[in-house]
């Protein structure tokens, strides 16, 4: 009797560790935090990546001009792309850098005439997903992979 309740209880803790959810430490994380540095009083030096742990490329929205070490800068209200890059600090640079900018109309390369407006409002930042909701009606959505990374721009409807 006592080695059938023995193997019943030993059971009962085999199922309840298969069905216990991990935590999903994910949703505490802010990848916003320590983004609002400037050349004069840095505030963490760091920009909202988006990326898997030890993956090869990570993925930010871009504030900054192309070959400025400050990739990102919160009191920035305008985004110029979204960036895959390999930067670890504003301090370092990047490498092997190019920048995407979904538009609509005529297309802009200059990086300064197609910035465009944003509010943090509409940001998400997580290092697991980023999305923004642009000024011009254009939603951007960087999930990350292993590799690289998956772009999703949804457009206002007509254009």
């Amino acid at each position: 009797m006592k080695l059938k309740l023995l193997i019943i209880f030993a059971a009962g803790l085999c199922t309840a560790t298969v069905f216990a959810q991990p935590p999903d430490l994910v949703k505490y994380v802010n990848t916003l935090q320590g983004t609002n540095s400037k050349h004069e009083l840095t505030r963490g030096n760091t920009y909202p990546t988006t990326a898997l742990p030890f993956g090869m490329h990570t993925w930010t929205p871009q504030t900054g001009k192309n070959g400025d070490g400050w990739k990102y800068q919160y009191f920035k209200d305008h985004i110029r792309g979204f960036q895959q890059a390999h930067q670890c600090s504003s301090w370092t640079r990047d490498y092997a850098v190019f920048s995407l900018m979904p538009e609509t109309g005529n297309l802009v390369v200059n990086e300064n005439e197609r910035e465009t407006k944003f509010n943090h409002v509409n940001e998400v930042a997580k290092p697991n997903y980023y999305k923004v909701k642009l000024d011009n009606q254009i939603t951007a959505e960087i999930s990350p992979s292993e590799r690289g990374a998956q772009l999703r721009f949804s457009y206002p409807k007509g254009q």
